[in-house]
């Protein structure tokens, strides 16, 4: 049956006296490893664990530290607690027999495991630990289960199914979506558990900060003057940089007051964008930033006139939630999973293809600036509404609630 999916509206909710009397519900996040600034999960993970921990659920967050690769656990804020054990990368399996032994360990003192990788050691190690005390645990798949995702490095990962990743999964008393369009990724890969329907959320009080969007112009002259088109997320390929490269060169002769902002850390795909961009000849009208964090990220999307991020394929995306925060009209794909931001008339859909790229972007080019105003304030309704880490959160912690606890199942499980 599937249940109510949607948050109740909120505003900046603080925990009520009620909240704060429930009995504490010590929850242990597990990753492979966080490695980059740039990782929507990590910062997902601590934005959950900080509201989680303020409505008296204590979050313990575990990772391996893999030879030649810090981590970056300084983000997650007291009370929750950040623990590490060496270990070697091995490809991405993240092997730490140190770590292993500290979850075992550390099951004793929990009530729920919450995943937050797969594909990795870390939480398998968990899993079995889970299974030994008879603790609940949970997965969220960050994207990790979508059709595209799947493909890409696909014989690897058939490896690791078949090794525990699969058994790890269907043995999971939950899993956790973001939108009823990732439930469907899930249901398509095989898994029958019950799913969690919750969103990510944002933090306003961070992303309200006072910052000048006009510095950005200051630190990139050729940006003086310019509309800003934005683009804000990791240089990967599934993001759809080549695409919207490709569609930029058929449209900025055309539009000379116009300029797009490629902005995020290389994973991957940086050298490729930065050839095609020379290649096209566009080398006036694109500027590659590199990474923007904290402040930089703000004042970026409070520069931009609109946000384009035409991915293949997304989990939920929080550099779209945050655009929209920023009230900044965005243009994604039905591959970021967010139906929800199409809705509201604060989001732009287009398929991830050069032409259908083309066309959404002199759809919002072509827009009177009061119009593409209004699209960002209508975005920036929704998040206020539905996309508060502590309304999240409390979400959430019903969830925990009936995994360790049963009896009736809340409103954002679905069981068919």
């Amino acid at each position: 049956m599937i249940m109510q999916t949607m948050l109740e509206p909120t505003e900046r909710q603080i925990p009520t006296d009620a909240d704060t009397l429930e009995p504490a519900l010590r929850t242990m996040f597990v990753v492979g490893g966080l490695y980059s600034r740039a990782n929507g999960v990590a910062w997902i993970m601590a934005g959950l664990a900080k509201a989680l921990a303020q409505q008296n659920a204590p979050v313990d967050v575990y990772a391996a530290d893999c030879l030649g690769r810090q981590s970056i656990g300084d983000i997650f804020e007291p009370p929750v607690n950040w623990h590490t054990a060496p270990g070697l990368w091995l490809g991405g399996l993240s092997y730490s027999p140190t770590l292993k032994t500290q979850l075992k360990r550390a099951m004793a003192d929990t009530d729920v495991v919450h995943h937050h990788s797969v594909w990795m050691l870390p939480n398998s190690y968990a899993c079995r630990a889970a299974h030994r005390a008879g603790k609940p645990y949970m997965f969220t798949a960050h994207g990790a289960l979508e059709p595209w995702a799947l493909e890409h490095s696909g014989w690897k990962k058939r490896i690791v199914e078949r090794w525990f990743q699969r058994r790890d999964l269907e043995a999971a008393d939950c899993i956790h979506t973001n939108s009823m369009q990732e439930l469907q990724g899930i249901r398509a890969y095989g898994l029958r558990n019950p799913v969690a329907v919750v969103p990510n959320g944002v933090d306003l009080d961070l992303l309200d900060r006072p910052v000048d969007p006009d510095q950005l112009r200051e630190r990139h002259p050729e940006l003086k003057d310019k509309k800003i088109a934005l683009f804000l997320s990791r240089l990967h390929q599934k993001k759809g940089i080549k695409h919207l490269i490709e569609a930029w060169a058929r449209i900025h002769k055309g539009e000379p007051d116009w300029h797009l902002v490629l902005a995020g850390p290389d994973n991957g795909f940086a050298p490729q964008a930065r050839e095609l961009v020379t290649e096209l000849g566009l080398e006036g009208s694109v500027t590659f930033t590199g990474n923007l964090q904290g402040d930089d990220k703000i004042m970026a999307l409070r520069a931009a006139e609109f946000f384009a991020l035409p991915s293949f394929s997304e989990g939920f995306s929080m550099a779209v939630l945050e655009a929209m925060a920023c009230e900044c009209p965005v243009m994604i794909t039905a591959g970021c999973n967010f139906p929800e931001a199409f809705e509201s008339g604060g989001a732009l859909c287009v398929e991830p293809n050069v032409d259908s790229t083309e066309e959404g972007l002199r759809t919002l080019i072509a827009m009177p600036d009061a119009e593409r105003r209004s699209m960002g304030h209508r975005a920036r309704q929704l998040v206020l509404k539905s996309y508060t880490w502590n309304a999240v959160a409390k979400q959430m912690r019903d969830v925990y609630h009936w995994m360790s606890q049963g009896g009736t199942p809340p409103n954002t499980i679905v069981t068919d």
